[in-house]
């Protein structure tokens, strides 16, 4: 049993150290990096970017309700101006 200990514990503990130097390195490195500010949208800019939709559920194809006719379709559209 001692000598699986040294077999195995000797080169684990010798990762483990290397393992926790190379983070404190990458870190000193790090330190003085500065990424750049996203700039935060307010409504009186212009939107550049595509459209983008969220849903409440992830359920496809949800089912319409009991009483809907067959002309009813799913959803609807809206447009406006803030």
């Amino acid at each position: 049993m001692d000598n699986l200990v040294v077999a195995i514990g000797m080169p684990v503990t010798i990762i483990c150290v290397l393992f926790v130097v190379a983070c404190v390195v990458s870190m000193a490195f790090a330190f003085g990096l500065k990424y750049p500010k996203v700039p935060q949208y307010t409504l009186d800019q212009q939107w550049d970017d595509k459209p983008l939709l969220f849903s409440a559920t992830d359920i496809e194809p949800m089912a319409l309700a009991h009483h809907a006719d067959a002309t009813d379709v799913e959803g609807g559209s809206a447009s406006g101006k803030w």
